[in-house]
């Protein structure tokens, strides 16, 4: 991509950033009340960062690899999307565990087509 460097590497950053808000966001997608309330609050701000970040550019904004993993961050939100109207909504864990290991797959060709191999991760290792 003929992006400049530091707008790539704020986009890899922040989707890095998002992952991690994903990650506490899963360890409580168990729990009810507040905390799993504010972690989600939490994913989306990170998440409408990296939104912005991409809109920086359009040839990054519009690249399959960023599409598809936007695409992916949103499937793992809308397993949480009750919890800011009722504290104690059911998530369905099943499904926001496989959603959230499909995100990893979706960062890694990202992170890769944005020319940045080396900062791939696993969801068993991140």
């Amino acid at each position: 991509m003929d992006s400049t460097n530091t707008n790539v590497e704020l986009i890899v950053q922040q989707g890095e950033n998002v992952l991690l808000s994903m990650k506490d966001l899963k360890k409580v997608a168990k729990k009810n009340g507040k905390v799993r309330s504010d972690m989600y609050e939490r994913y989306c701000a990170n998440l409408h960062s990296y939104y912005v970040y991409t809109l920086m550019d359009p040839e990054i904004e519009n690249a399959p690899e960023v599409v598809d993993f936007q695409e992916k961050l949103n499937l793992f939100r809308d397993y949480f999307k009750e919890v800011t109207k009722d504290f104690e909504s059911t998530v369905d864990t099943k499904g926001a565990n496989e959603a959230y290991d499909n995100v990893f797959p979706a960062y890694n060709a990202m992170v890769s087509a944005l020319g940045f191999p080396d900062k791939q991760v696993t969801a068993k290792k991140f």
